[in-house]
């Protein structure tokens, strides 16, 4: 028994022997031997399993260390080894093709613990790296060249505790969110405990950007966190940065949670630029030109799991200005398959429509009009439209078409799908009445085919013109219809071969005398109601008809009839040339003393029309007066004495208003 207690204790001691040789063998060999003679080696084994190009072209140590000063406990004192390696180099994937290296830096030094190894960790207590440059590439189909295995659970692991570095150059290619982006990166003196709010880490590093997002280039500088933190699993990764991102200047705080496998990134954005239309190339959002704007919100980026290809952004409590307009809300976002979805509500206390189309000033195609004309020649991107779909609820408390004439409590739906845009239902309050329509832009061929359809009930004409002082005690409502369709890629060329009618009514109310009496030259009666009292005259009615064949207007009716008077028009509007060709016609219903009644005429542009008395009936009457003047000065009157006529209290169409208003009778 003795005996073999005996032998058991010598082979133990051989044992410890034989492993404290070992030991001392391994520990010499890795002081005293000469690895620079094992690169070839080693760099040959290193390229076959990581299935990437490695290479040292410097100096190669390896040697035993402890743990650095300012580590704490007995982990400092235990043995580690330590490389060191100069100018080392690891190439790409074979399948990435953003450039022939995956990392380089002019020196690595790290430390390890070699224990770990036998179970496939790297345990890497310190690594720093000087004037490294890295380059990281997904590809269309997801595959990332910083993976050595495309295993959902890789063979080896790693562990970095630590980590210095000068300066750090980072190359990042996604394929599937088209990017490319530069980033140069140095570190900042910070207290390594230090938190900003809500337990987020300090920055740690400094960062300059360059490249491309979407089709938008990009300039920014920013601070980040530990690049650490980048590859810890839950860790809340601080930035902040300010730049360019196309036309664009974007600004951005917060935080990316668990960025090695993201699914979560709460940011405070704000943006502003000449045009919302500006944001298409970093968006994909199809949005309007318009005048510059401003916006600010919070944008939380979500994903279901790491492995979900959809991306939901929303842009939550936003506010902002375009223009002279204000507006806020909240947006949601999804980007991924099949199409991306645009939804949103937003709120307006004032949108004014001239902020939602190009100023002028910034050339044709900026500025939306081209020489001489009004209307918007500013072609529509319908291609852009098939992109995405998107439901959006626009609600305005003041909608404001033109100076002094808006809508009141508008509302819109919005609906954007397989390129039909279209507003259904649209609701809105004017001049005390009420309105509500749709309308349609089918961009599924090269031109847009549009209808817009309005209905206008019980307008108070007084609300309708507030700018005229002398409409201010006018009373009377308007009802109206609008029915077009056209087909175009700007407002002027839908115009311009639009088919439809347009129809309106005013029942029964007054008008002021003054505008009735200037309108047909009475000018005796225009100027006793201007200096002593303007009164209002009963109006029967008002009713307005035209039809419009390929962008041709034409005034079927458009008649107005009081107690003391009735005027007609008639003419063509040319709305492919944006050119007036309108005749006036006024008729008294009672005598009137030095009136120069005669046909009036619109004729011009839209730009600038020319209203006048025809010459033809107006010259009679002047040449008539100054004729008699030479026999009896008194007698010069007469011809400027119109007689009333007999001249029915309705307004239905009358077939001579029309030779009447050419030849002035």
């Amino acid at each position: 028994m003795q005996y073999r207690l005996s032998l058991a204790l010598k082979i133990l001691a051989w044992l410890a022997a034989l492993l404290g040789a070992l030991v001392l063998v391994l520990v010499l060999g890795v002081a005293l031997f000469d690895w620079n003679q094992a690169k070839p080696w080693a760099t040959r084994q290193l390229s076959i399993f990581l299935d990437r190009s490695v290479g040292v072209g410097g100096d190669l140590q390896l040697s035993w260390a402890t743990g650095p000063t300012g580590e704490s406990g007995a982990m400092r004192f235990l043995p580690r080894l330590r490389l060191i390696a100069h100018d080392v180099f690891i190439g790409n994937a074979k399948w990435a093709d953003s450039g022939d290296h995956l990392a380089r830096a002019a020196l690595l030094d790290m430390s390890f613990s070699p224990i770990p190894l036998l179970y496939k960790h790297w345990l890497i207590t310190d690594m720093r790296l000087t004037r490294a440059d890295v380059v990281m590439e997904r590809g269309a189909d997801k595959r990332k060249n910083w993976r050595f295995s495309q295993d959902e659970q890789p063979r080896w692991s790693f562990d970095i505790r630590r980590l210095e570095f000068d300066q750090v150059d980072v190359r990042y290619v996604d394929r599937i969110v088209d990017i490319d982006m530069g980033f140069h990166l140095v570190p900042l003196s910070r207290d390594p405990h230090g938190v900003r709010k809500n337990d987020v880490p300090d920055f740690a590093v400094a960062a300059t950007l360059s490249g491309r997002y979407g089709k938008a280039p990009v300039q920014a500088k920013g601070q980040g966190g530990a690049l650490l933190d980048l590859l810890n699993d839950g860790s809340l990764y601080p930035v902040r940065a300010e730049g360019e991102i196309g036309k664009v200047h974007t600004v951005i705080d917060g935080s990316f949670t668990n960025p090695h496998r993201l699914v979560r990134a709460d940011l405070q954005l704000t943006l502003s630029g000449d045009s919302f239309a500006d944001l298409y190339p970093s968006t994909g959002v199809p949005l309007p030109a318009t005048r510059a704007f401003h916006i600010k919100g919070a944008l939380a980026i979500l994903r279901g799991d790491a492995q979900s290809t959809v991306w939901d952004w929303r842009y939550q409590r936003f506010s902002g200005t375009v223009g002279e307009s204000d507006f806020s809300g909240d947006a949601q976002y999804l980007k991924g398959p099949p199409k991306d979805q645009l939804r949103a509500q937003v709120h307006s206390g004032l949108l004014r429509l001239s902020d939602l189309t190009p100023p002028a000033g910034r050339g044709q195609n900026r500025a939306g009009k081209k020489p001489g004309r009004i209307l918007p020649s500013h072609e529509l991107q319908p291609e852009r439209w098939g992109k995405l779909d998107a439901e959006l609820i626009v609600d305005a408390k003041r909608f404001e078409l033109l100076p002094k004439v808006e809508w009141q409590d508008a509302l819109a739906e919005i609906h954007l799908k397989d390129r039909v845009l279209s507003a259904s239902p649209l609701r809105f309050d004017m001049a005390g009445g009420k309105g509500e329509g749709a309308a349609t832009l089918d961009a599924r061929q090269d031109r847009i085919r549009t209808r817009l359809q309005l209905a206008a009930r019980g307008l108070q004409v007084r609300q309708l013109f507030p700018g005229l002082t002398a409409m201010h005690a006018s009373f009377g409502k308007i009802d109206g219809d609008v029915d077009l369709s056209g087909a175009g890629n700007s407002v002027a060329e839908m115009l311009a071969n639009s088919d439809g009618r347009i129809k309106a009514e005013v029942s029964q109310g007054s008008i002021s005398q003054f505008i009735l009496e200037a309108a047909g030259l009475n000018l005796a009666d225009a100027v006793f109601a201007k200096m002593y009292r303007d009164k209002q005259v009963r109006l029967n009615c008002a009713a307005g008809e035209i039809d419009v064949r390929h962008g041709q207007a034409d005034i079927r009716r458009f008649t107005l009839n009081t107690e003391d008077a009735a005027i007609d028009v008639n003419g063509k509007i040319d709305l492919a040339q944006e050119a007036l060709d309108l005749d006036i016609l006024p008729r008294n219903k009672h005598l009137r003393i030095l009136s120069l009644r005669t046909p009036l005429y619109v004729k011009g542009s839209f730009a600038h029309p020319e209203i006048g008395a025809r010459s033809g009936p107006l010259a009679a009457k002047a040449g008539a007066a100054a004729a008699l003047a030479l026999v009896a000065p008194v007698a010069a009157v007469i011809p400027l004495i119109t007689p009333g006529q007999e001249i029915p209290d309705d307004c239905a169409p009358r077939a001579d208003t029309g030779a009447a208003a050419k030849s002035g009778q």
